[in-house]
């Protein structure tokens, strides 16, 4: 009998463990060469324990090439949207690779991949 509740317990507790998801993401063009994101991520923040503490940008390779910090959990709330202005995509970068951290459970949730378009490095125009 008390292996049966062990085993209930953990399972309870597994089923509340949560990553953070990133479901969309878009970048815009903004000055000087700069872009700007918009991501949504999904996670029951629950509170300081246990919140979306950061979400980055990998390269194609996984380098990373920018971090956004979050401060605080966003109670109430299962989708969040995050903005980052300001970074810059190095030549050579063929997608972007969004991934979100959980304070609690880290990295491993779903990944968000953008593909850029290809940059014509012969254009006229």
């Amino acid at each position: 009998m008390k292996k049966l509740v062990l085993l209930s317990v953990l399972l309870g507790i597994s089923l509340f463990a949560e990553k953070a998801d990133v479901i969309d993401a878009k970048i815009k063009k903004s000055y000087g060469g700069s872009y700007i994101a918009d991501v949504k991520i999904r996670h029951h923040d629950i509170d300081y324990h246990d919140y979306v503490s950061e979400w980055e940008i990998l390269d194609q390779n996984r380098t990373p090439i920018t971090i956004r910090l979050e401060f605080g959990p966003k109670t109430g709330k299962e989708i969040f949207e995050s903005e980052l202005i300001g970074f810059k995509i190095p030549k050579g970068v063929t997608k972007l690779i969004f991934r979100a951290k959980c304070s609690k459970d880290g990295f491993g949730g779903k990944e968000f991949i953008l593909e850029l378009p290809k940059v014509d490095d012969n254009s006229s125009n």
